[in-house]
């Protein structure tokens, strides 16, 4: 809830690239496996996601998370390898990356950047989403679940970053997204040597 979709649609937009979501890439892969044959891209087994986040410990969580973007990196891997080849130009976003596995994949013409932000962006952004967590049967629960997961989440992207020395914007809460907008456009023109 840092703003991946709204920056990635935004620049994609401005480069006149095509726009993809891992999310929209998990849900189509979902769509044709079950929790039988691949359990790690059904961790909520259809249930309701509120509670998935209540009654799940935050550890367990962040393993689901893991477990769920290990299943979906091969498909997401020769998305990129795909678009690498094709030289079809493409936005990707979502969370379901890591700076790790994408830097091994070691593709010319293919950069990245990532979003990291501070713990209180997280809370303010999944507090401001009021239908997101209304209905759960402990919304504090719920929040706090939620957004502990998804600090864990920023440490290993910066983490990651660090180690393979790339790419981060930082977002600040007082940051609004035209300004996110042209620090990544900046560091995209510097990453891809644009003239």
């Amino acid at each position: 809830m840092i703003g991946k979709s709204t920056l990635a649609r935004k620049l994609a937009a401005r480069l006149e690239y095509g726009c993809l979501s891992t999310d929209d890439l998990g849900q189509a892969i979902g769509a044709v496996t079950t929790a039988q044959s691949h359990p790690a891209l059904h961790e909520m087994a259809g249930g309701d996601y509120r509670e998935y986040y209540v009654t799940r410990s935050v550890d367990a969580l962040i393993a689901d998370a893991e477990r769920r973007h290990a299943a979906l990196w091969p498909a997401i891997a020769q998305v990129i390898t795909a678009h690498a080849a094709w030289g079809d130009p493409v936005v990707l976003e979502g969370w379901a990356l890591y700076p790790s596995r994408v830097a091994q994949l070691a593709l010319p013409h293919v950069a990245s950047l990532w979003l990291v932000a501070d713990d209180e962006v997280f809370e303010a952004r999944v507090r401001t989403a009021v239908n997101f967590y209304r209905g759960a049967s402990d919304e504090e629960a719920m929040i706090r679940h939620f957004v502990a997961r998804s600090q864990g989440h920023n440490g290993r992207i910066r983490k990651e970053c660090f180690e393979h020395d790339l790419s981060v914007i930082h977002v600040a809460p007082s940051m609004a997204i035209d300004g996110i907008f042209a620090c990544c456009l900046n560091v995209l023109k510097r990453s891809l040597e644009w003239s």
